[in-house]
């Protein structure tokens, strides 16, 4: 019964996603962004992970951002740096992939007297019945990249 529950879950919520790219992140205000790739996924779910980043680093640059194709750490120096976060957690169950991915776009800032790490964007997905996420999750950076160029979220509102 549990195994039935928990297969229905992931059925019935299998294809949530949701994302937001704050109206104020244009490639005029970025001088520019790097890319970080975290690999969570386990037996064979994400094998790709190269092709994500070029195929990302690529769009972006299409999109007019100047893009830091090798990171360097102390990077996030400047509240014109911004980071792109490519993660992807997914373990094989029965043959097939479940889990999730996260994409973010952050910088430094000061905000209300708070120093830290700030979002400009994100975009997350659930995984399930695919034998691995490499399509997945390029499809899903092609939705992200369609919201970044175009953003319409307008956190005054």
């Amino acid at each position: 019964m549990k195994r039935l529950l928990i297969t229905a879950m992931f059925v019935l919520f299998g294809s949530q996603a949701s994302a937001w790219v704050s109206k104020g992140f244009k490639p005029n205000k970025v001088s520019q962004i790097a890319i970080v790739v975290q690999d969570d996924a386990t037996n064979g779910c994400w094998t790709n992970i190269g092709e994500v980043k070029r195929y990302t680093e690529d769009k972006l640059e299409l999109a007019g951002f100047e893009v830091l194709r090798n990171a360097v750490s102390g990077f996030l120096t400047d509240s014109n740096h911004f980071i792109l976060r490519i993660e992807v957690n997914a373990s094989r169950r029965g043959g097939l992939c479940y889990g999730d991915i996260e994409y973010g776009i952050g910088t430094l800032a000061l905000v209300n007297n708070i120093f830290g790490i700030f979002l400009v964007a994100e975009y997350s997905s659930t995984i399930s019945n695919e034998k691995n996420v490499n399509e997945y999750t390029l499809d899903r950076m092609g939705i992200f990249m369609k919201e970044i160029e175009n953003p319409q979220w307008d956190p005054t509102q």
